[in-house]
């Protein structure tokens, strides 16, 4: 498994591959994975699983990873639901975890090509006008993640992605900071967290 760097190192952990043949997936998690179609979807979501699984004994959360599972939004330790909330993303061959005592929300993106004419299925006109103001390479892509990353958070609150609220705060050199997301550029990907005081 190999770990990417992250500014948000502790309540995130983003991985790219790992060993998912052995024993850290619980039988009704395999059984889950193998009722994909695809082996690209069941791949990425062994790997968010991994990444969860990882942190949570970094965190020091749980001693052996086999004994984390997920039951979203909430951290399973033990056969037991506990308080900690988990948000999952992928992106092949990323994916990643973040977890916090409280709601959160990550997203993670290979950078593409986005065409930005597509802004309006999920940015608001104020939104899309702060859109257009930005410089960031691959702006939409980072619009994009603060959103998905946003209504991980709040989807209890929001049918449509559109509707979560997004103003952004400033442009950095690798990332937006929005009021409650944060956004960078690492690597060959884009991800999102909301912020602690969400």
């Amino acid at each position: 498994m190999k770990m990417v760097a992250t500014p948000w190192d502790g309540r995130v952990l983003i991985i790219r591959d790992g060993n998912l043949q052995g024993g850290t997936f619980t039988e009704a998690e395999l059984a889950t994975a193998d009722a994909f179609k695809l082996e690209s979807r069941r791949r990425e979501w062994l790997l968010s699983r991994l990444a969860a699984k990882q942190l949570a004994v970094q965190l020091g959360l749980a001693a052996d990873p086999r004994t984390v599972t997920v039951e979203r939004p909430f951290l399973v330790i033990d056969g037991q639901v506990t308080d900690w909330r988990v948000s999952l993303s992928h992106s092949a061959p990323y994916a990643g975890a973040a977890i916090a005592r409280s709601p959160i929300g990550l997203d993670v993106q290979v950078v593409r090509e986005l065409d930005e004419r597509a802004a309006h299925l999920f940015l608001s006109p104020e939104e899309t006008d702060q859109l257009n103001r930005c410089m960031l390479p691959h702006r939409i892509l980072h619009f994009w993640c603060a959103k998905e990353a946003a209504w991980k958070h709040r989807s209890e609150e929001f049918v449509t992605l559109r509707q979560v609220p997004l103003t952004m705060v400033e442009e950095r050199a690798n990332g937006l900071l929005f009021e409650t997301v944060e956004t960078r550029a690492i690597d060959d990907f884009v991800a999102a967290i909301t912020l602690p005081t969400f």
